[in-house]
């Protein structure tokens, strides 16, 4: 007998939360174990779990099977002698094994299902559509729960106190059946409280919850509610805007594992649903968005109010989701309401029904004033069923709205059965206003249209009856406006105008041409007595028409005259009377002196005639309706006079046209001596402005000086008058008046003056007939320089044929594109191209590539030399050498001028045979080397020989035999130096000179230079100065080579500075356009040689400079230029020029006579190269 060991009650609550809270089978195994080996001492315990190992029968044990019905694991105690206190300790740790077990087991089972709904989570993520989220997620948690479950989304709508159901998905499709409510109020079910909440919910007891929170439940659901009902909020950015739900019917109540099974997961799905309804909200206010533009856009767009109301009826239903929808206009005269518009099927059989303002729904709230909205008229009493019936439908719910225009007009606008059985809101009737007043803005635009035609029709029928005369003057407008000769047209207004204002006698003034100085009207027409008071011509001046200001006048048109009037006689320039009268205004009788002057005035309000009328058949003076009817008929006779002088215009100008166009054709077409082409000029412009006589002078430029070439007709002025006018023209460039009859018109050129012609007439010339005679004296000064350019130019051809005929050298001129113009037959011999298959004759024409190919071909030119003058045809200035079976042929590019077409550029190409030349210059240059070879080893002994007799005699030496001894040697190294240059300059021309290139100092190069020359330079007492740019440190190239050169340069300004003056060296840097490269001096230097700029050094002096024909020679061999003889050998220029191209620098000179020389040359800068910098 054992004793079981004391525990007390700290340690057993320690015991039994420490077997509860295990987290896995094995802590809860050992955990038991030290539990019962210290509450049972003396006994060995163990646990075997079910899905360890099989059960097996211990017969020296105590065995204890663990689990309710299916054994999960036993409790294995030895030995089997417990006592009951030992048992009643092991059924309390048993229970406790058992609860821990449990509580890992379901662990386990929610993190497994965990796992896997967030797998389906992730696989949704994207997922755009609401209803298969739902679908899913439900199929998901009936697998995991084990029952069957059903997921539902609804939506507010539009921020009204309903939810709609958006989608609703069931497992088994029995249970959708059970519920069929769409659409349900804010005080409805659960879901309603998770969106006032914005919180999930979760009901075991879906009556008794939905009391609690004071909601109604669904109908459906008064009788069987779900056993389980869970809801989550769709929120975003603080704002819910959906919920999801599910439920169940099931019999067995859901454990608690369940429960938040499916809480969880609709959280989760709630989550997902956030960007599918966000975008469902988008996509419907886009939709909504367009249909509003359509609405905007038709009501003020569409012109016909039927098709208008009727767009923007059907665009409101589609706006709304309704089945269909209709306008009623009140009519006021019947008290009714007409059905006028319909949307919807067989809406059209509803159009024209006329309701009583008692019928229905509609008549009540259009009585009232008030929009009505029934979301149940299934059993409403006021429904009206006669629409039904016409159109077949059945009304579910609908909204009416009532409106009034600002004209006044009422309307009302009524929709029926919304779409998806979606209730009206209070949205839907703020909608329907803003529709409403769209329409009526279209409505009361067709009223006032109507009324606005109503009133034009009423006018013009009063106007029909009022005013007899309409048709008669409409009529004398089309008779006035028809195209017409002038003349025919002024006796038409006098004879019309007389006609119907009754008058006896009448004259017509018209202004027919522009005067110069003074507008002038001419008597074109008379009829009756005033034929002999006004002949045809007399003129009027436009301006004396101001003294009808003081008359008596209707208006600015008619004014009534006395003949013994101050203004009758200023008008018409007569004498004063003698016994002035004035018009009696109190008669009423016409009076023998009256006369009545009606002005025509053009649209512009310009004065275009004067029609004067006189003995009025009635013997009465005009009463003020004829005044204004002569106002009328006034205003068509001056339009019609001003369109009628218009057309004569453009016609005359058209004829004077088509005469210039026929002068140039033949001027520019016949090659007529230039006098016949002015005398031809001066005819046409004669005729063209029927003048009287011309004059034509022609202009000496070369001696400023005017001469008459011709005179047609006579002239009334004199040598000197025409001479000094003529000059005006000339100096001012364009026409210049002696009188308004009388015009000198310069003839210019585009590049020069060739005289003037003189037009006189005895009418005054229009403006119109300044610029015609201006395009004639154009035409022909242009046609003359024509023709003396192109006897220019066949002159400078002739000049040119013969010039390249006389040259030996082969000349080839072409053009920018390469295309022949001319050769020479030197070129042809050249090329002896009589000897080529075939014989080519002649090249004008042929593109000279493919001459020169042929050339190639034919006569084996070298391929080298052949590309070389195809590259360079086109760059003026270069020249190479051809070379092949005839010979070497040097060749150059020269720019020839604008010598093609006027404008293009062309090029000679110049080529001369120097084979011979060649020949003489090898045997030349091979005499020199020979020459030079034999002059070195001779000259060196010489020198030796006078070294070591200096060195053994010079003791003994007299002075004289001292100073011969000093001439030989001073000789002999002359001579040493000339065939060392000369050596290096061969070497230089055949590159084999060595040149070893690096980084050069240029600061201590020039000192170093400068030093060497100091001692000179102090005898001569000639300063030298230098100034370096910061930026040039470093030249790449080779120092010896280099130093020559500018010992060479600074020798040769020391050679002819003067004493006193100065030398100075400048360094700069000179943008350039190469490559730049990286170069490896050594192991350890790398030097980067920048291609984008080079050094530009400069040695200057102020010495007697050099004349320009020898600058191009002194960088030759033996060539000293235009100064006085030096005792120089003439290489040393040709040395720095060898020199500075081997470093791929170029040399050059800048000079004037008197004013000294600057010696440019350019070098590759130089560069430390680091990788990281770069």
């Amino acid at each position: 007998m054992r004793k079981t060991g004391p525990v007390d009650m700290p340690e057993w609550l320690t015991i039994v939360a420490k077997m509860i809270d295990a987290e896995r089978y094995s802590d809860l195994t050992a955990a038991a174990i030290d539990v019962l080996t210290s509450m049972l001492p003396g006994y060995q315990v163990d646990i075997k779990w079910s899905f360890q190992s099989e059960f097996q029968d211990e017969s020296d044990a105590l065995v204890h099977r663990l689990g309710q019905g299916e054994t999960f694991a036993r409790l294995v105690i030895r030995p089997a002698d417990l006592t009951d206190a030992d048992l009643v300790i092991l059924q309390s740790v048993e229970q406790l094994i058992i609860a821990g077990y449990e509580r890992i087991r379901q662990r386990i089972e929610r993190q497994g299902w965990r796992r896997r709904l967030q797998l389906e989570v992730d696989a949704l993520r994207d997922t755009p559509q609401p209803d298969l989220i739902c679908q899913q997620m439900a199929q998901l948690l009936s697998d995991l729960v084990g029952l069957p479950l059903t997921i539902g989304l609804a939506t507010p709508i539009q921020q009204s106190v309903w939810l709609q159901q958006i989608v609703h998905y069931a497992v088994q499709p029995n249970h959708y059946a059970s519920f069929e409510q769409r659409c349900w109020t804010v005080e409805t079910d659960l879901s309603s409280m998770v969106i006032k909440l914005s919180m999930p919910l979760s009901s075991a007891a879906y009556l008794e919850d939905c009391a609690r929170y004071n909601v109604r439940p669904h109908a459906a659901w008064q009788a069987s509610p779900p056993t389980f009902w869970s809801g989550a909020p769709v929120r975003f950015g603080g704002k819910t805007f959906g919920v999801i739900y599910g439920y169940t019917f099931a019999s067995e109540p859901l454990n608690e594992t369940q429960q938040q099974m499916i809480a969880e997961a609709l959280e989760l799905a709630a989550r997902l649903l956030r960007m599918p309804l966000l975008q469902r909200e988008a996509d419907l206010a886009n939709q909504q968005c367009n249909i509003w533009q359509n609405l905007v856009a038709t009501s003020v767009q569409l012109l016909d109010t039927d098709q208008a109301l009727q767009t923007m009826l059907a665009l409101s239903c589609q706006l709304l989701a309704v089945d269909g929808g209709g306008l009623f206009i009140f009519d006021e005269q019947h008290n009714e309401l007409v059905f006028r518009y319909a949307v919807g099927p067989q809406a059209y059989r509803l159009v024209g029904m006329r309701l009583p303002m008692t019928h229905g729904i509609i008549g009540q709230s259009f009585v009232l004033g008030k929009p009505v909205i029934v979301n149940d008229a299934s059993d409403d009493v006021r429904r009206s069923r006669v629409i039904d019936r016409v159109i077949g439908l059945k009304c579910h719910n609908l909204i009416t709205v009532p409106f009034t225009s600002p004209s006044g007009v009422r309307f009302c606008l009524q929709y029926i059965n919304r779409q998806d059985e979606v209730p009206f809101t209070d949205t839907d009737i703020d909608e329907t206003h803003a529709v409403a007043a769209l329409m009526s803005l279209v409505i009361d635009r067709t009223r006032q249209i109507t009324q606005i035609e109503t009133g034009i029709v009423q006018q013009a029928q009063d106007l029909d009856r009022d005013n007899t005369d309409l048709r008669s003057l409409l009529a004398l407008n089309h008779r006035l406006l028809a195209e017409q000769l002038p003349n025919q047209l002024f006796q038409l207004i006098i004879d019309a105008i007389t006609k119907r204002m009754r008058f006896q006698s009448a004259a017509l003034f018209v202004s027919q041409r522009e005067h110069a100085l003074h507008s002038m009207l001419a008597c074109v027409a008379t009829t009756g007595t005033l034929s002999g008071e006004f002949p045809a011509g007399l003129r009027l001046a436009i301006g004396r028409l101001d003294a009808l200001v003081n008359e008596w006048a209707f208006g600015d048109t008619c004014f009534l005259l006395n003949r013994r009037s101050a203004s009758f006689a200023a008008l018409f320039d007569l004498p004063q009377p003698v016994d002035e009268r004035l018009i009696d205004f109190g008669a009423i009788q016409w009076q023998p002196d009256d006369l009545l002057v009606v002005l025509l005035r053009a649209p512009d309000h310009r004065v275009q005639g004067v029609l004067l009328l006189d003995q009025p058949q009635s013997g009465q003076r005009p009463a003020i309706a004829d005044l204004q009817a002569l106002t009328l008929y006034a205003g068509i006779a001056g339009s019609a006079i001003d369109i009628a002088l218009l057309r004569y215009r453009q016609q005359r100008s058209l004829e004077r046209l088509t005469a210039l166009n026929g002068l140039g054709m033949v001027i520019n077409s016949q090659s007529l001596p230039q006098p016949q082409v002015l005398g031809m000029t001066a005819r046409g412009m004669l005729e063209m402005v029927e003048g009287n006589w011309a004059q034509i002078m022609l202009f000496d430029a070369e001696h400023d000086e005017l001469h008459i070439d011709q005179t047609i007709g006579v002239s009334p002025l004199g040598k000197d008058v025409m001479l000094t006018l003529a000059r005006r023209a000339l100096l001012h460039r364009r026409p210049v008046f002696r009188s308004a009859t009388t015009v000198a018109i310069p003839l210019r050129s585009t590049q020069q003056l060739i005289g003037v012609i003189v037009i006189g007439d005895e009418h005054a010339l229009e403006a119109a007939d300044i610029e015609m005679l201006m395009l004639y004296a154009s035409q022909t000064a242009i046609a003359i320089e024509s023709m003396r350019l192109l006897g220019a130019v066949r002159r400078g051809r002739d000049n040119l044929a013969r010039v390249m005929a006389a040259v030996e050298d082969g000349l080839v001129l072409f053009g920018v594109d390469r295309t022949v113009v001319v050769a020479n037959e030197a070129f042809h011999r050249l090329a002896r191209t009589g000897t080529w298959s075939p014989p080519l004759s002649r090249i004008d024409g042929l593109k000279f590539d493919d001459v020169l190919k042929h050339w190639a071909r034919q006569r084996a030119l070298e391929p080298a030399t052949v590309a070389e003058l195809q590259r360079s045809l086109t760059h003026v200035g270069a020249q190479h050498e051809l070379r092949g079976n005839d010979g070497v042929f040097a060749w150059k590019i020269i720019q020839a001028g604008d010598l093609i077409a006027g404008r293009t550029s062309a090029f000679l190409l110049t080529i001369r045979d120097v084979t011979e030349a060649k020949k003489v210059e090898q045997l030349r240059e091979d005499l020199i080397r020979m020459v030079i070879h034999d002059l070195k080893n001779p000259l060196a002994a010489i020198k030796l020989a006078f070294e070591r007799l200096e060195n053994e005699l010079g003791d003994l030496f007299t002075e004289r035999q001292q100073q011969a001894m000093m001439i030989g040697q001073n000789n002999t190294n002359r001579l040493i130096n000339l065939v060392r240059a000369m050596l290096d300059i061969g070497r230089l021309e055949s590159g084999q000179m060595p040149i070893y290139k690096g980084p050069l100092p240029i600061a201590d190069l020039i000192e170093h230079t400068v030093d060497r020359l100091l001692f000179q330079a102090q005898e001569k007492q000639v300063q030298i100065v230098h100034n370096l740019d910061p930026n040039v440190r470093l030249l790449f190239a080779d120092g010896d080579i280099i130093s020559r050169v500018l010992q060479n340069l600074l020798d040769n300004a020391l050679k002819f500075s003067e004493p006193e003056s100065q030398i100075s060296i400048e360094v700069h840097v000179k943008p350039a356009q190469g490559q730049t490269q990286i170069v490896a001096v050594s192991d350890e230097l790398t030097i980067l040689v920048p291609g984008d700029r080079v050094a530009h050094i400069i040695v200057r002096d102020q010495g007697p400079g050099i004349p320009p024909e020898d600058q191009d020679i002194i960088f030759k061999r033996f060539s000293q230029g235009g100064r006085k003889r030096s005792e120089g050998s003439g290489l040393g220029l040709a040395f720095c020029k060898l020199a500075v191209e081997a470093h791929q620098g170029t040399i050059w000179v800048e000079s004037m006579p008197g004013r000294g020389s600057a010696f440019h040359f350019t070098l590759p800068l130089a560069e430390i190269y680091d990788p990281e910098q770069v």
